[in-house]
């Protein structure tokens, strides 16, 4: 992404502890401890670390992300791209590498229904419970059953 007048970069070198809020679009190549909030499109570079829940317009992700991710247009895991939490968008294209350890949410664009991935675990099949073929026991006992030494 070119840098323009109104987009930010937070330098590879920059630690920066508590949430991080703009209004335009940026880049971040450093470690965020904190949330990140964006009104534009965010490319986070492929040393940076984002600790704590990610949102924006669009996404380029090239490094790692441990929170939650939410972007109402484009997420973008290229392969060295790592995230630990849930993903929801409108589109999410992941190039082969990049590791999700978390929920992938699809949200439609033509409707509010949500599409649900899980890709850090399967659901179990249903196995339904045999039917056994049982005789039915008596409702009242027997003489032969008062008689306790005929049980053995």
């Amino acid at each position: 992404m070119p840098f323009v007048k109104t987009a930010f970069h937070i330098a590879k070198d920059t630690v920066l502890h508590g949430p991080l809020h703009a209004g335009t679009s940026g880049r971040i190549d450093g470690l965020i401890k904190g949330e990140v909030g964006i009104t534009g499109k965010l490319v986070i570079g492929k040393g940076a670390e984002i600790r704590g829940d990610v949102s924006a317009k669009g996404l380029e992700l090239y490094g790692s992300v441990y929170g939650n991710i939410v972007c109402t247009d484009k997420v973008m895991l290229y392969n060295t791209a790592y995230v630990k939490g849930n993903i929801t968008a409108s589109v999410i294209e992941l190039k082969e590498g990049a590791l999700v350890e978390g929920v992938i949410i699809k949200k439609t664009e033509h409707d509010d229904s949500i599409e649900r991935t899980i890709t850090h675990e399967e659901e179990p099949p249903v196995v339904e419970e045999p039917v056994l073929d049982v005789e039915p026991v008596p409702e009242k006992s027997s003489d032969q059953d008062k008689d306790a030494t005929k049980w053995f």
